[in-house]
């Protein structure tokens, strides 16, 4: 046994480094640790060949959650196809980017909400594919630096992907998983994240309030930029439009022991490709099969890790650092997956991470149980803006082949901060829940420096005011830069 842990260990540590590295295929990397996976299984622990279908769509026990979520992938990606080449999404970007009316904050305010908007039910890659093109475009038509844009959507992205349960990868294989309904996940995460929303886009306008200027040729040009250039066809459009909406609806409105929402994305997604009268080889074509393979040899190795203990020891590890504290272990489990997350693809780490919360959470009660599992949703999330890995190279790509580059080192300065303050900012909360008086004295000692320092800055001295004023500058210079 401790043999076939340390060979898949090795495996799992091998197939990150080639992922992170980009030096294979991610699909293929992870198929050919898959199969190392299968010959340890089969040959050294002797195990049959049912154990590699049970760990490809879990067992009846399991409540097969895995082939849950592949459906569930699946029938998103169809629904969002069919959606972009109805040019839906970018069409809601440009009526709202449209509301600013050229006013530089406006447009701030307006471009992060769009990108919370579009990613809480698009995957973060197609988010980033859609809005930043977008943001250059619009940032020529007003003859603007796009950088503080991009940078602020490129973060924002993630925040959107924890406001619903089908918003992004770890959330299904989290929910599916832990049982988590729709409404419930919404409620619990989607709520928080609109609130740590709020405190980003304060930071991100006290951070560019200074640069986001608009000329008044740029002004101009906004008013006379047609949204409609973008849609082809307008009942295609409202195709799109209705089908989202009867989607989120369902999903909201019916239990999931009634109808799993896999079956009804799926379902959305084939009456949509009907009406439409979409070429079906079209939409397969078009579906991310690396994706899908990359997530079934993920499942082989990773349910490798759970057979033989590996999965179990981490889980305890981090248990008894805890301790029986729910407080303590929440904390353990959102900055663990978030740092994890920052040089790792969230996908391989939460797969991990979920039968460790498990293992974590044997003896808890039902509420707490689902506490560490929406601790690894925003944690895993979240993470990856950390650095900018993952997800965010893609970010820089568009940007530079639009001939607006973002550098490494600007990027990771603003990611890190901003990161960590939305980290911080869920601790902070946390703390309330479950030590409220120590919440409240955390909260009232921030208040207190925020309201001296702008006293300070009302009603102190000149030279005072000078200082606050060149030290928030070079604040702003240090992130920015």
């Amino acid at each position: 046994m401790l043999l076939s842990e340390i060979i898949i260990l090795s495996c799992f540590i091998g197939v990150i480094f080639f992922i992170i590295t980009e030096k294979m295929n991610r699909a293929i990397v992870s198929l050919l640790g898959a199969i190392i996976t299968y010959f340890v299984l089969i040959f050294l622990e002797k195990l049959n060949f049912s154990v590699i279908v049970d760990l490809l769509f879990s067992s009846e026990k399991e409540g097969f959650v895995n082939l849950h979520s592949l459906i569930l992938i699946i029938g998103m990606m169809m629904i969002v196809q069919i959606s972009h080449e109805a040019g839906t999404f970018q069409f809601i970007a440009g009526k709202l980017i449209k509301l600013s009316r050229g006013k530089p904050i406006h447009l701030m305010i307006i471009f992060c909400c769009v990108t919370v908007l579009i990613s809480a039910i698009l995957n973060n890659i197609l988010t980033v594919i859609i809005i930043i093109p977008l943001t250059i475009t619009v940032s020529r038509i007003l003859n603007i630096n796009p950088s503080p844009y991009i940078l602020t959507q490129a973060i924002l992205v993630n925040i959107g992907g924890t406001v619903f349960s089908i918003s992004s990868i770890p959330n299904i294989l989290i929910t599916t998983y832990a049982k988590i309904e729709f409404i419930e996940f919404f409620v619990n995460i989607g709520l928080i994240s609109f609130i740590i929303f709020i405190f980003t886009l304060a930071f991100f306008i006290l951070i560019y309030k200074n640069e986001l200027k608009i000329p008044e040729e740029g002004v101009k040009a906004l008013k006379e930029f047609d949204v409609w250039n973008v849609v082809q066809n307008k009942r295609l459009l409202y195709q799109s439009l209705i089908s989202l909406i009867v989607l989120l609806t369902l999903l909201t409105v019916v239990p999931s022991s009634i109808l799993s929402p896999d079956i009804i994305a799926l379902s959305i997604a084939l009456i949509l490709i009907i009406i439409t009268r979409f070429e079906p080889k079209e939409i397969i074509s078009k579906i991310d099969f690396e994706l899908i393979f990359y997530l079934l040899g993920i499942f082989i190795i990773v349910g490798g890790l759970e057979i033989t203990g590996a999965t179990e020891v981490l889980g305890s590890f981090i248990l008894n650092i805890g301790g029986n504290n729910l407080f303590f272990q929440l904390l353990l489990i959102l900055w663990f997956s978030a740092y994890l997350s920052s040089c790792i693809d969230n996908i391989p780490i939460t797969k991990v991470l979920i039968p460790v919360a498990n293992t974590m959470t044997e003896t808890a009660s039902l509420f707490n149980r689902k506490q560490i599992f929406y601790s690894l949703a925003l944690g895993a999330n979240w993470g990856d803006n950390l650095t900018p890995l993952g997800d965010n190279i893609l970010v820089m790509n568009i940007a530079e082949q639009n001939k607006r580059p973002i550098t490494f080192k600007s990027f990771f300065k603003l990611g890190f901060i901003t990161t960590n303050y939305q980290l911080l900012i869920i601790s902070i909360y946390y703390c309330l829940l479950f030590y409220l008086q120590i919440g409240i004295i955390i909260i009232g000692f921030v208040s207190i420096i925020i309201i001296v320092i702008y006293s300070l800055n009302k009603f102190g001295s000149q030279k005072i005011r000078f200082q606050i004023h060149s030290f928030s500058n070079k604040l702003r210079e240090i992130i920015t830069r």
